[in-house]
């Protein structure tokens, strides 16, 4: 549910809630790490200056991160995105870099960072998203694209293939375009992504994830700024991570307000909370946790859809089912805690998905309430979730979500 603009543009600065003062939106970026011999004080993080120098071009501010694990919560705490780079074409990626990177994009995915990978960092993040991984690009000995032309890509190498309507479409006003490249990896299969460009070996030369996290991977490099699509890429980014920057976390004293208005710019609505069909209550306290009883999708007091998901049921209906089934959730929770502003965090999410025998997506379909509950509750939205595939559901509904959540003391 991204109600944001895809579109590029220029980036926007924004205000530091602490200094007062205006900066430009700060963006990490992985670099690579060439080791010595010599000695382990002698190791080198190491990145191309080109990367930071597009980014500031972009209007952002670029931050090399270093493979601290221990610190990497705090780190993305201070940013408003994050960019995977690149790495030695063929070459074997450090394991110690490897694994901070894989542990990095999925705590940004977890926090709604926009993500940007090049080159290496696509073929990472897209294999995080389950794609799959391969070592050797099948036409490399025969040359029938060179994805491998020149030691430096300062040149433009071949021409890739668009998809009609996409973010790149929109970006580059068409469907065809030339681009550099520098590597013998590649990122292949299917999975939580949409492809966005093809090289004409089939080869893939960019996707975008799916959900509302903005994230990004293009197999050439843009950071040479060779086309205007190169640099509308960088910007695109970049104000993605403006628009995240000037997200102002509400203090707990104005957070109905703020769910409220964040509802209305979304066109939804925090509904009555209903009466249980059967002997049970709506939600319990016991101390200073609420159990919620799983909640249907309900609007208006009616269903919002009936049918199983990967038949008559689409991903993106389930998926609003779930943000309707969240919202009286959320209702019941009101209710019995006296406010949303008295929630201090939640515990876990439980997703119930009425779907076809073949049908394996069932997360995706419940990210739809996860993705809600860190749009509405941005600063205490995290939880432990499990999403559960059912032959069917009360009233023929396709998605039920149950929820527990700490409180305040009082009502």
């Amino acid at each position: 549910m991204d109600t944001q603009p895809k579109g590029g543009g220029e980036s926007r600065v924004h205000t530091t809630a602490d200094a007062g003062h205006a900066r430009p939106p700060v963006i990490l970026i992985t670099p690579d790490l060439c080791t010595e011999d010599l000695a382990e004080t002698e190791h080198q993080y190491v990145v191309r200056t080109n990367y930071a120098e597009a980014i500031k071009e972009a209007g952002g501010l670029a931050l090399i991160l270093p493979y601290h694990l221990d610190h990497m919560v705090a780190a993305l705490a201070l940013c408003d995105g994050v960019l995977v780079t690149g790495a030695q074409p063929g070459a074997e990626v450090a394991k110690q870099r490897s694994a901070f990177e894989r542990a990095l994009v999925n705590q940004a995915l977890v926090e709604g960072k926009p993500l940007l990978g090049i080159c290496h960092g696509m073929q990472l993040i897209g294999e995080h998203l389950g794609g799959s991984f391969a070592k050797d690009l099948p036409d490399l000995a025969t040359g029938t694209t060179a994805h491998l032309p020149y030691a430096v890509p300062d040149r433009l190498a071949h021409e890739i293939a668009i998809t009609p309507g996409s973010l790149l479409a929109e970006w580059h006003g068409g469907t065809t375009a030339e681009v550099n490249s520098l590597h013998r990896h590649a990122l292949t299969g299917a999975g939580k992504f949409n492809v966005l460009a093809s090289a004409p070996d089939g080869v893939t030369e960019a996707f975008e994830a799916l959900g509302d996290t903005f994230c990004l991977g293009v197999q050439w490099h843009p950071e040479y700024r060779l086309t205007e699509l190169d640099r509308q890429i960088l910007k695109g980014f970049v104000a993605k991570c403006a628009e995240r920057g000037t997200l102002v976390m509400p203090q707990p004293s104005s957070h109905n307000a703020f769910i409220k208005a964040r509802l209305d710019e979304l066109g939804l609505a925090l509904p009555e909370a209903s009466l249980p069909p059967g002997a049970f209550v709506g939600a319990i306290r016991t101390g200073n946790i609420v159990s919620v009883s799983g909640q249907v999708s309900l609007r208006d007091g009616q269903v919002v859809c009936t049918g199983h998901v990967g038949g008559e049921v689409s991903i993106d209906q389930a998926r609003d089912s779930a943000r309707w089934a969240l919202l009286n959730a959320l209702a019941q929770l009101e209710k019995i805690a006296g406010g949303l502003d008295r929630v201090t965090s939640f515990v876990r999410l439980a997703g119930y998905v009425s779907a076809t025998p073949d049908f394996m997506r069932h997360g995706l379909v419940v990210d739809g309430a996860s993705e809600l509950l860190r749009d509405l509750f941005p600063d205490r939205w995290m939880h432990a979730r499990v999403a559960i595939g059912v032959s069917s559901l009360p009233r023929g509904v396709p998605v039920e979500i149950e929820l527990s959540a700490v409180v305040t003391e009082g009502q």
